[in-house]
């Protein structure tokens, strides 16, 4: 199944080997992807027209995953999205929920879960 034609998704994820796995893995079934290794860099060089969903890792330095997505809101941008995480807590879960973050997915996470949220933002 090809889905060259639903949009990129964009991981944003400031540890090498996660972002690369996680681009791969959507690779393989047929997504478009762009890694981008802080938010910061992803805030920079996006175009919002052409993404179809986010993949936002939280704990980054400089930047956390919800303080690149209430960037985004507060430039009037609003792209589904999925937060992972390491340590996941109710407030980080209700932070996130209140910033429209479809997913909270805890590291290590399943691949499926993933498939499923991208498949969902997709349609």
């Amino acid at each position: 199944m090809s889905n060259e034609n639903a949009g990129v998704i964009a991981i944003i994820d400031d540890d090498d080997d996660v972002a690369d796995v996680l681009g791969g893995l959507l690779e393989i079934v047929g997504y478009q992807v762009e890694t981008y290794r802080s938010g910061n860099q992803f805030i920079a060089g996006i175009d919002p027209s052409k993404l179809a969903c986010i993949v936002v890792d939280q704990n980054m330095p400089h930047m956390t995953g919800l303080e690149m997505l209430t960037k985004l809101g507060d430039q009037g941008v609003s792209i589904p999205s999925v937060l992972i995480t390491g340590a996941s807590d109710a407030r980080l879960v209700r932070q996130a929920t209140e910033l429209g973050v479809m997913k909270v997915l805890q590291k290590p996470m399943s691949h499926h879960e993933l498939l499923r949220f991208i498949e969902c933002s997709m349609n």
